[in-house]
């Protein structure tokens, strides 16, 4: 797949809240709480969002093969919602 064509789809992919903390043993962690199990770890915060961005896509080709449902609008605004609560 050409470096173009990636691009493109990785921005047509849905957008999701990101939260990035230290980690226990040094650099950053940083995750995609509605989608469960998608997280990355750098060793700076840039670092991390950058392998973020490989996991979601990688999460979201693998949710698309086994016929999973995406999270709505709505659904990532609920989990939100209980995560400040």
């Amino acid at each position: 797949m050409s470096k173009q064509r990636k691009k493109n789809e990785m921005a047509n992919e849905p957008r999701y809240p990101i939260v990035i903390y230290p980690a226990d043993e040094g650099g950053y962690v940083a995750e995609i709480p509605v989608l469960k199990g998608c997280l990355a770890q750098g060793e700076t915060p840039d670092e991390c969002l950058k392998e973020l961005a490989k996991v979601q896509t990688l999460w979201i080709e693998s949710a698309k093969r086994n016929k999973q449902k995406l999270p709505s609008a709505e659904e990532v605004l609920e989990k939100l919602r209980k995560m400040v609560a």
